[in-house]
């Protein structure tokens, strides 16, 4: 029998399903090749089915041809021989040499595009002309043994993968699908091989791939006898082939709900699970502020605010005006790589935006007023939004305390304000140094409060071994004066500052004696009483005392630092 070429069998298959695959979007062309490659497993999987490995390849190819044709590829043995010019394209061998392979892939992102441009000029002479002549093509390339396991068709459904990128960016970057389209044909060669030589294993069988396909496809359609397909859109032939069906009684409704119901629960969900995750709040911290509303969003803040304090504080404006300008030409084309771009990145443009909000009065906060419900509104208050770190340990050996019942003394002051998302309580129980610095490097906390034992020497937490460990008062100064977001630090445990001369924070907060266990709790009680109901620092650390007086306990031994501004 005389060769038929590669790109001979490419035209005739494409020609016969011409009319149906012009009325296919280039996605269900994909989707059928999909599935027939699906079939393909049948081949390692030893399993009893109604399709053959012979015919399972032959309809692979059949589905193959017509999706290249559908991205008008002129020649399929050129796409492919570009490729595989009778050698490995990465390490540029016939046999391919795994050890080499691996050192090229190790060293470049792709192949050596020149190397492989000069090997394909010079094999010219060699290229392949008909279906078997390119399957024995890749066996020189890649042998195949009886032993072969999976490798094949592990392989080309990781290309199925890669092809389906290919086919998506297609209009944009063909070249993408150039390479993709060889790789994959590469793999169905593989898994003829792999066929080809067990059969000969097992039963003496000569395997020929092309005779097989013209059985299949004769030059016409052999389901409907015509040279140009008419077959229905779906045959019947087709259906179950692959898929295993599960049988619906009348009223089940499994597929019947409408887009309204369906979009009404989907936003339902998403609301869930914001809430979930924190609130919108905690999202609003990684928005990309690099690209689209959300940059537009931030950017408007800023000028927003600007044109809130220009009159007030005509120098604070100007800086926000700048800061607004820096942001918005940071801006990048939507769908670019991620970059780590959440609103912490700002840096210290963010700790202006955060202090100039909370800083507003209320005639300058109305000339906020936008839409609830808005990007921008929510973005302000995330960005407003007071954030508290309780730190506390109760280690072992140590005299207990009600480190507990001041936490939860802070949660009910805040719940009972009815402002519970405009301050954010986050705890560190069983503190160690370690558990500390974690946290601080992953987050901003505007407030941090320590609870437990102290000295004048330093705020005790926990060792790994759950015993005291005594963090010395300077070492945590100048670490948590690192902390660019801290504005008040509280140090709510004996004598935490007696011997510390210079705030650390913008308020520091502390003790200059020992303090008695329940009035430590109430003045943290009545300290976020007055904060989380918009009271200044100054009027929530007199609230704090008076609540512990008013109820018959000892006046804690407060010191108060404040750094000059």
């Amino acid at each position: 029998m005389a060769t038929i070429r590669l790109d001979d069998l490419y035209c005739m298959v494409a020609n016969i399903y011409g009319e149906q695959n012009a009325l296919r979007p280039v996605s269900a062309t994909l989707a059928h090749f999909v599935e027939v490659c699906g079939m393909l497993t049948i081949h390692d999987r030893k399993k009893r089915d109604v399709i053959e490995v012979e015919d399972a390849l032959c309809k692979a190819l059949g589905w193959y041809f017509p999706l290249l044709a559908k991205l008008n590829v002129r020649s399929v043995e050129e796409i492919i021989y570009r490729k595989y010019p009778y050698a490995c394209p990465y390490c540029r061998l016939k046999p391919h040499r795994d050890m080499e392979c691996k050192t090229v892939r190790g060293t470049a992102t792709t192949v050596n595009h020149d190397a492989l441009r000069s090997m394909y000029e010079n094999n010219k002479a060699v290229r392949p002309r008909g279906l078997d002549e390119w399957q024995n093509m890749f066996q020189e390339i890649y042998p195949r043994s009886a032993d072969d396991k999976g490798r094949s068709t592990l392989g080309l459904f990781e290309e199925l993968g890669e092809l389906a990128e290919a086919v998506r960016v297609f209009e944009r970057y063909p070249k993408y699908f150039a390479g993709e389209a060889a790789d994959t044909f590469s793999y169905l060669m593989g898994i003829a091989n792999e066929y080809s030589v067990r059969k000969a294993q097992e039963s003496g069988y000569e395997f020929s791939l092309e005779k097989e396909f013209l059985k299949r496809y004769p030059g016409l359609c052999v389901q409907c006898g015509y040279r140009v397909c008419i077959c229905p859109a779906i045959p019947r032939a087709t259906v179950g082939r692959m898929s295993k069906e599960l049988d619906i009684s009348f009223g089940e409704n499994l597929f019947s709900e409408s887009h309204d119901n369906f979009a009404a629960r989907g936003r339902a969900a998403s609301a869930a699970v914001v809430d979930m995750l924190g609130g919108y709040g905690k999202l609003a911290e990684k928005f990309p502020i690099d690209r689209g509303d959300a940059n537009r969003a931030l950017v408007l803040l800023f000028l927003k605010l600007a044109r809130a304090v220009e009159k007030s504080r005509p120098q604070l404006a100007e800086q926000l005006h700048a800061a607004a300008i820096e942001v918005g030409t940071a801006v990048t084309e939507a769908g670019s790589p991620g970059k780590d771009q959440g609103l912490d990145a700002l840096g210290d443009l963010l700790d202006v935006l955060r202090t100039t909000l909370r800083d507003l009065d209320p005639a300058e906060a109305s000339s906020l007023n936008d839409d609830p419900s808005s990007l921008l509104s929510e973005l302000g208050k995330s960005l407003s939004k007071l954030r508290v770190l309780f730190v506390y340990a109760s280690p072992t050996g140590a005299l207990p305390l009600r480190v507990a019942n001041e936490l939860r003394a802070i949660r009910e002051s805040i719940a009972s304000s009815g402002r519970q998302g405009e301050i954010e309580l986050d705890d560190l129980p069983a503190a160690r140094v370690d558990d500390l610095r974690r946290r601080l490097l992953s987050a901003q906390y505007e407030i941090i409060h320590f609870a437990g034992h102290g000295s004048a020497a330093g705020i005790v937490l926990e060792n790994e071994l759950g015993s005291a460990l005594e963090v010395p008062i300077q070492a945590l100064s100048e670490y948590l004066g690192k902390h660019g977001a801290l504005k008040c630090l509280i140090l709510n445990a004996c004598d935490s500052l007696s011997h510390v001369p210079d705030a650390i924070a913008a308020v520091t907060i502390g003790m200059e004696a020992a303090v008695d266990d329940d009035a430590a709790v109430e003045f943290a009680r009545g300290f976020y009483d007055a904060l989380s109901r918009g009271k200044a620092v100054a009027s929530a650390i007199e609230e704090g005392k008076s609540a512990a007086v008013l109820k018959g306990l000892p006046a804690p031994p407060l010191k108060v630092l404040m750094k000059n501004t």
